[in-house]
């Protein structure tokens, strides 16, 4: 037993994959460590993905009957009202269906579910479909139609029973994962995150050179070194242990900081390069080195325009299109209550219907019930301010100097 021996552990030691730290392992090339199905490891990654599928999931989605005049009410009666805000099928309620749903669209490029339907045509079922269970078939290129194989499924799936949530697309007809456009950007997210836990697990300072006063053979070389790695190995010793040497030997680490190598800034640069793919700001994935009151609510504010919006147009015209009948299908429209979003900002949401109230859009039972509160004696009135009129009815409108007179006699009469 040499004398590193003494500073070994005991017990054995959990075998990791792990990859020595180096300057060139923060650029990224081919060799990366990077796998597409273990980029949900990646914090930013998963926290994207995670709020973009929550902000959908939580808005009611709903069918809107359109009468002659062009004016919308729910649509309660119809079968798939419950379909679209409750239960699309029995194992799954709305939330986790369109959740799981938009997960596979940002994951996988696609997100299909199968329309199950009743002998009268109408929708009664929504099937959640694995991406990677169903493969497009062009049955006739020229006039671009497409089929559904689904595995499991013995006949080919016309596109009038699958619902079809496209990711970016250079065809129309099949999606791309956002994952394999960021691939460059979570190779180096990967290797990153791979060497910065070898730096710190290494202990970082351990590694250098033992000087030694005297002459060594090529052998007691080899056997220092061979202690010394085995007994301050991450893997296999202590890697922030206590060193004693000998009166003759002296220890010179060679460190590099993570400064130096740009570790820290790579990390930073690497959240907001993932979430320039998803169109998430980084302040939504937690990264609040720069953030304010105003900025968080900006944020809030342009996370649904700008990246809420276009998915959730692209989801209710999917529905639209494909859940109805064609005898129904310009008399529904379906659309999400983005008036949910408000719920936790009270002051916006008083905001909203204080405006909505002024202008007579809506009653005070109105308000009351997308508040869950229950109804007011005769609540049910609009009201309009009067205090504003046209130019037109206010010239005619002037009083004459007759009624001036008398309103100012009656003025002083009570003063």
């Amino acid at each position: 037993m040499g004398f590193f021996d003494l500073f070994k552990k005991k017990e054995p030691q959990e075998e990791r994959s792990y990859t020595p730290y180096g300057l060139n392992s923060l650029v990224y090339n081919t060799n990366s460590s990077y796998r597409t199905d273990k980029s949900m490891l990646l914090s930013t990654v998963y926290r994207c993905v995670d709020v973009i599928g929550d902000s959908v999931a939580q808005l009611p989605l709903e069918p809107y009957k359109i009468d002659k005049d062009g004016y919308k009410r729910k649509y309660l009666e119809h079968p798939t009202y419950y379909l679209l805000n409750k239960e699309p099928n029995s194992q799954m309620s709305r939330f986790t269906f369109m959740k799981t749903l938009i997960t596979s669209v940002l994951l996988n490029g696609n997100g299909y579910a199968l329309i199950e339907r009743d002998a009268k045509g109408d929708a009664v079922s929504l099937k959640l479909i694995p991406s990677e269970l169903v493969t497009i078939s062009k049955v006739d290129p020229l006039k671009n139609k497409i089929m559904y194989n689904v595995t499991g499924i013995k006949q080919l799936v016309e596109p009038v029973n699958m619902i079809h949530i496209l990711n970016f697309s250079y065809d129309g007809i099949t999606g791309i994962s956002t994952l394999q456009h960021a691939r460059n950007t979570l190779g180096l997210a990967t290797d990153s995150e791979a060497h910065a836990e070898g730096f710190f697990k290494g202990g970082a300072n351990l590694a250098g050179i033992i000087k030694v006063q005297s002459s060594l053979t090529p052998k007691q070389q080899l056997d220092i070194k061979e202690s010394w790695q085995s007994t301050f190995s991450p893997m296999t010793g202590t890697p922030n242990g206590v060193a004693v040497l000998q009166g003759n030997m002296d220890f010179q680490p060679i460190t590099v900081s993570p400064s130096d190598a740009q570790l820290l800034e790579t990390r930073q640069f690497n959240v907001i390069d993932i979430c320039r793919f998803f169109g998430v700001s980084p302040v939504k994935a937690f990264d609040l080195s720069k953030s304010s009151y105003s900025t968080v609510e900006a944020t809030q504010l342009a996370f649904l325009t700008d990246t809420l919006s276009p998915l959730l147009e692209k989801i209710e015209l999917e529905f639209e299109r494909k859940l109805y009948k064609p005898s129904e299908k310009n008399s529904i429209d379906v659309r999400f209550d983005t008036s949910v979003l408000l719920r936790a900002d009270k002051a916006s949401l008083a905001t909203y219907y204080q405006t909505l109230f002024n202008i007579g859009v809506v009653s005070p039972n109105e308000i009351r019930k997308q508040l869950d509160l229950e109804p007011l004696e005769n609540g049910d009135k609009s009201f309009v301010q009067v205090n504003v009129m046209t130019l037109d009815n206010a010239v005619n409108n002037l009083p004459s100097n007759n009624a001036i007179k008398n309103d100012t006699e009656n003025i002083k009469a009570v003063i």
